[in-house]
């Protein structure tokens, strides 16, 4: 097999890998979040509000997709809706109490599933994996635009 498909394929097998192993980790440490929604909410977390448009832009998906684990971590009660007052067709993302409730546990439980599954690597093993994902990332960007 060519070199450059064996990596493309090794590097989907292993993203479907992670988030297989995300979810799992996730339910059996009851964290009440898909590894999606963990990842939106930790944005909102991290950097406060911020639109849905800010959101997809961010994790790097269309729209829709964002729209959908709004609905569902809205289900969830962890964030609400709040009209945007500048542009009406806009919407800006709150955080409820309860997911502020969640964050400490849910971030502690976070970092050790990812510090498990990083287990017997070193960081320079890391840093080394991280700067070649880092090229393989601007080497895919399309008509210019930066990630």
């Amino acid at each position: 097999m060519l070199l450059s498909k064996e990596v493309t394929v090794e590097l989907h097998l292993t993203g479907c890998r992670l988030k297989q192993y995300i979810a799992t980790m996730l339910r059996q440490q009851d964290v009440p979040l898909t590894p999606e929604q963990f990842m939106l909410i930790d944005l909102l977390w991290n950097q406060g509000e911020m639109s849905q448009q800010e959101l997809a832009d961010q994790m790097h998906k269309d729209k829709n997709s964002v729209t959908r684990l709004v609905d569902a971590i809205e289900r969830k009660g962890f964030v609400v809706r709040r009209q945007n007052t500048s542009d009406r067709r806009s919407n800006t993302l709150v955080l409820t109490e309860q997911a502020e409730k969640l964050k400490a546990d849910a971030k502690q439980k976070g970092i050790s599933i990812l510090d498990k599954m990083l287990e017997g690597i070193s960081e320079d093993e890391l840093r080394t994996f991280l700067t070649t994902l880092r090229k393989l990332s601007l080497n895919m960007n399309i008509s210019g635009s930066e990630d």
